[in-house]
């Protein structure tokens, strides 16, 4: 990265983004270590699954580290760097902090590499340039902090800040590929660019599987964008395409190997089957379908969907969750796989069986509810409104107008990019954290195109635009990160969190590592925190609320009987939330956090 190219060789230029960049980075610490996560978790939904991956990975344990829903490259890096931290609880929340700020950092770094290649080919060396290119640094710098830090969440544990990472870097790769072997017509080393593209999208796929089809889909952009200069540019693409397809045949045949049949992953057929379809989610499907009123949020969804008049033919599972005893139904999990909570480790597994489907109505309403959720996502950030009136001030002229329709037809293939990994998730499910690198792409080069006309780059616009852009950034560090914020001024410490003190105290009643355990009460097994913590296996359940209040409203020796059914599943001890004040003596509580603990004599240790 050369530091002429940021954003002007002056030396005052320089440090004001040194300056800027030290701040961002400060921002991004603040919400990795600050940041708030779902429902109280300790480290937030879905996290669980990832770390059960890293301690998979540190014991060698392949089997169940090859996840076919959940992807290795996160995890991966957590058990690299785990060795370097103490043993513990508060070592595992150490070294997913560090990885996680060193994450947005690189991520950061990408996307400097993006702007700093770009911005060159797009500008020229006029006052004017001069205050574009000024005004599109702002802009740029503007859409990543509320993307990356008030949409993506450094404090989140999932691979998603990793995959814009290497989203950026692509970018930046494609853009530096194509000055090379167009603009400055080198045919010598195009290979490299080649090489390293496809190698970035190939740990892309190691890291989430959305890299599959948004790298192929790239790959065809850059092909269909270059193809006048389809001499100078073929090398370094077939390059790029081979090593991609090496590095995901190679995965697809460890993956097939360990899941016992060939698969790529299958995190997209299982979304579609809970998003699109209305199969019964997350776990314990015993086939079928759920009743109208459970599958769909709405009665007229349902009506359109014809689910009763048609109902659709799901088929059955092939190894579902044992049901141990059936009032109150205990549910019973084993698997080829070591995991906190193995229903929703690998969920491929247990739906195993499900007949796939496309109907047209499921797809239409599945496709609607996502455009509704895109909205909600854009419309909850100040910066959205402030980006809407900023534009609309560049684009006042006709002229400014047919440029940007220029730009956006014939020369943007970055912005392609960005349109595509929003339609890649559009039909099935998306979340603003999965859009956060895509959405600042399209914002930048939006922004890119609608400057084209130089002569309008005056003083008092560019100043009006940027002004625009940092009030709506405050809105949205101030509105969004609100959490953030109490956070920090209260010096909030995940050892204050119920989650964490729950699992310490089991921890303190000496139940030896990967123990398993029973539970009554299905909202905690799904986002575990507490048995992570704990290093406990949770394998036997009662899932529903109203099988809970039977089992406490059983007397003493149907309690005895029920609690014998998790003994012979192999439970230690069975944990339980907000037990009433009539259960018996034997259930310990764990200090004040709510939850209560039975030890199950005799019980079996794996």
């Amino acid at each position: 990265m050369k530091i002429d190219s940021i954003p002007t060789a002056r030396p005052r230029m320089r440090l004001i983004l040194l300056a800027v960049s030290v701040l961002i980075l400060v921002l991004g610490a603040v919400e990795n270590l600050y940041g708030n996560t779902d429902d109280g978790d300790v480290y937030g939904s879905d996290a669980v699954q990832y770390l059960d991956i890293a301690r998979a990975i540190e014991r060698h344990d392949w089997r169940s580290a090859l996840n076919p829903l959940w992807s290795q490259g996160y995890p991966a890096l957590l058990a690299a760097e785990r060795p370097l931290f103490a043993a513990g609880p508060g070592g595992d929340w150490a070294a997913i902090r560090v990885l996680n700020f060193s994450i947005f950092a690189a991520n950061y770094a990408a996307f400097l590499y993006f702007l700093v290649t770009i911005l060159p080919g797009i500008v020229g060396s006029t006052p004017a340039h001069e205050r574009r290119k000024t005004l599109l640094w702002i802009a740029g710098l503007t859409f990543f902090v509320a993307t990356q830090i008030c949409l993506g969440q450094v404090s989140r544990v999932n691979p998603d800040e990793l995959v814009t990472t290497l989203f950026f870097l692509f970018c930046g790769l494609a853009a530096r590929c194509w000055r090379w072997t167009v603009a400055l017509a080198q045919r010598r080393g195009s290979v490299r660019w080649g090489l390293s593209m496809g190698l970035v999208l190939g740990v892309g796929f190691l890291v989430k599987a959305i890299f599959l089809p948004l790298g192929c889909g790239m790959l065809a952009l850059l092909a269909l964008r270059w193809r006048r200069h389809w001499r100078s540019v073929r090398v370094p693409l077939f390059a790029a395409a081979a090593v991609f397809a090496s590095i995901v045949a190679v995965y697809g045949i460890a993956l097939s190997s360990a899941v016992g049949h060939r698969t790529l992953g299958e995190s997209g057929a299982i979304n579609y089957a809970w998003h699109v379809n209305r199969l019964q989610k997350w776990v314990h499907w015993e086939g079928g379908r759920q009743p109208a009123n459970i599958a769909w949020p709405k009665t007229s969804m349902a009506r359109f969907a014809r689910w009763d008049d048609d109902p659709p033919e799901f088929g059955a599972p092939l190894h579902p969750s044992a049901i141990l005893q059936e009032s109150p139904r205990v549910y019973g999990f084993t698997a080829p796989i070591h995991a906190t909570y193995v229903p929703y480790y690998d969920p491929p597994y247990w739906y195993e069986g499900y007949r796939h489907l496309i109907r047209p109505r499921y797809q239409l309403i599945a496709l609607v509810k996502c455009i509704s959720d895109l909205a909600l996502v854009l419309l909850r950030m100040p910066l959205f409104f402030a980006f809407l009136l900023a534009l609309g001030l560049l684009l006042r002229d006709a002229q400014a107008r047919a440029l940007l329709r220029i730009y956006v037809g014939n020369v943007s293939w970055a912005l392609w990019f960005g349109l595509l990994g929003v339609a890649i998730y559009l039909p099935v499910h998306l979340e603003g954290r999965y859009l956060a690198g895509f959405l600042a792409l399209i914002a930048l080069q939006l922004f890119a195109g609608a400057t084209l006309k130089v002569e309008m780059m005056t003083t008092g616009r560019v100043r009006a635009v940027s002004g625009l852009l940092l009030i709506g950034l405050a809105g949205n560090l101030l509105l969004t990160q609100a959490p953030v914020w109490r956070n920090l001024l209260h010096h909030k410490s995940p050892r204050n969190n119920v989650e964490w003190k729950i699992g310490e105290a089991v921890v303190a009643q000496g139940l030896p590592p990967m123990s398993q355990v029973g539970v009554l009460g299905w909202t905690a097994n799904l986002h575990s925190d507490w048995a992570y913590i704990a290093h406990l296996q949770i394998t036997s359940e009662i899932a529903s609320p109203a099988d809970i209040d039977l089992f406490w409203r059983q007397t003493p020796a149907e309690q005895a009987r029920t609690l014998e059914t998790f003994r012979k599943a192999g439970a230690v001890a069975v944990f339980t939330r907000g037990k009433p004040a009539s259960a018996g003596p034997e259930w310990t509580p764990l200090g004040d956090t709510g939850m209560s603990m039975l030890r199950l004599a005799d019980a079996q240790v794996r």
